[in-house]
Formats: C-alpha cells, sequence, structure tokens
C-alpha cells in the first residue's frame, strides 16, 4: 500500500481524531444520557417513594382518624349507655319516690281516718259516759231524796210515837241537850239510881253534876251510846251521867 501523503495523513489523523472526539462525544452524550436517565429514574424513585410516603402517611393519618373516630364513637356510646342508665336510674329513683310518696299519704290519710273514728269512738263512749253518770246521778238523788223523805217521814213517826208514850213529867235523853233541863233534873234527883230488877251499890249511884252533850251531836252516836249503856245496864251497872239516868228512867218506865 502506498503511503499516504502529507495533506492526506493530516486529514486522516483529523478525520480519526474527529471521530474519535464525535465517539467521546457520543460516549459523554450516552453517559449523560444515563445520568440523565438515571437521575430521572432516581427522581421517579424518589417521587415515587414520596409518593408512597405520602399515601402510607394519608393511610396512617386516615388509620388513626378512622381509631380516633371509633374511640370517639364508643366513647360517645358509652356516654351514651351511662347517660340513658343515669336517666333510668333517676326516673326508677323518682317513680320510687312518688310510689313512696303516695304511700306515705295513704298512710297518713288511714292514720288521719282511724284517728277520726276513734275520736268519733271516744267523743260517742264519752256521750254515752256522761248520759249514763247523768242517769245515774238522777237516780241516786230521787232515791237519796225518796231516802231523805222516808228518814224525815219515819223520823216524824218516831217523834210521834215517842210523844204518844210520854207520860206526864217524863223528861227523856233527847230533852236534856237542853243544859237547863239537864241542871233542873240534876237538882231533883233524890231517888235510888238502882234498878228494880237489878241490885246496885248505893256508892255507885251517885249524881254526878256533868253537863249533857248539846244537840251538836250524831243522833247515831247517842243511840249507839245508849244501846251500850243498857247492854251493860242489864249487866248490872248504875248511871253515872245525867244522860244515862235519863235512860235509866226510859228503862224503868
Amino acid at each position: 500500500m502506498a503511503k499516504k501523503s502529507g495533506p492526506a495523513k493530516k486529514k486522516s489523523a483529523a478525520a480519526k481524531k474527529a471521530a474519535a472526539t464525535r465517539k467521546k462525544n457520543a460516549a459523554a452524550k450516552a453517559k449523560a444520557e444515563a445520568e440523565a436517565a438515571a437521575a430521572k429514574k432516581k427522581a421517579a424513585t424518589a417521587k415515587k417513594a414520596a409518593a408512597t410516603r405520602k399515601k402510607n402517611a394519608a393511610a396512617k393519618a386516615k388509620a388513626e382518624a378512622d381509631k380516633k373516630k371509633a374511640a370517639a364513637a364508643k366513647k360517645a356510646a358509652a356516654t351514651r349507655k351511662k347517660n340513658a342508665a343515669a336517666k333510668a336510674k333517676a326516673e326508677a329513683e323518682a317513680e320510687a319516690a312518688a310510689k313512696k310518696k303516695i304511700a306515705a299519704a295513704k298512710r297518713a290519710a288511714t292514720l288521719a281516718a282511724k284517728k277520726e273514728a276513734a275520736e268519733a269512738t271516744e267523743k260517742k263512749a264519752k256521750r254515752a259516759a256522761s248520759a249514763k253518770k247523768a242517769a245515774a246521778t238522777r237516780v241516786a238523788k230521787k232515791k237519796a231524796a225518796e231516802a231523805e223523805a222516808a228518814a224525815a217521814e219515819a223520823a216524824t213517826a218516831a217523834a210521834a210515837e215517842k210523844e204518844a208514850k210520854r207520860r206526864p213529867g217524863l223528861i227523856l235523853a233527847s230533852d236534856q241537850a237542853d243544859i237547863k233541863i239537864a241542871d233542873k233534873v240534876r237538882g231533883r234527883v233524890k231517888t235510888s239510881t238502882a234498878a228494880s230488877h237489878i241490885d246496885s251499890r248505893s256508892n255507885a249511884s251517885k249524881v254526878m253534876k256533868k253537863a249533857v252533850k248539846s244537840g251538836k251531836g250524831n243522833k247515831d252516836t247517842a243511840e249507839r251510846r245508849k244501846k251500850a249503856f243498857h247492854k251493860r245496864w242489864l249487866e248490872g251497872a248504875n248511871a253515872k251521867t245525867t244522860e244515862e239516868f235519863a235512860w235509866q228512867r226510859e228503862f224503868l218506865n
């Protein structure tokens, strides 16, 4: 092969250099394109990763929001349940209180009715007792009046009988309640005080100057004394007072 000349040699070197340059440029371009593609891919990957993170963050946020919402709904449901239970309890307590109040009012009304009935019964019993007592009082007054009338009638009859039996000059014990008459009797006692059917000692038959009790004494008491003296007189006792002398004369007459 023939050797190239200088200009051709230079031309060939230039072409070779140009080719190398083109090759170099092509490699640089390819590298740049590769780097650009890599950068683009990296950017896309980063963008995708960011999108994924954003998506995950959104999903996480949504999950947390859903969780919070569910927790809030659960809490709200629990609150509603609690409020419903409290309301039901309050209503039950109110109903129980109302029933208790009604029962208390009913009980109070029953007690009041019983008390009123008891008071009415007591008043009725008191009226009946008062009427019975008034009737008994009327009967007692009537009996007392009848007894008093009978006693007055008996006293009148006894006085009449006594006056009928009175002998001339006879002074009874009741007459000697008057002190003047008693003094006169004492001055005139001269006879023996011995009972005609009972032997008595002469020294025991003294006339004692002792005043006869005035009319203030009870007649029943005088009668008891008279009966007691009559018993002693039958046993042999002698009169010692003007009263007993008068009784003794009554016994002998």
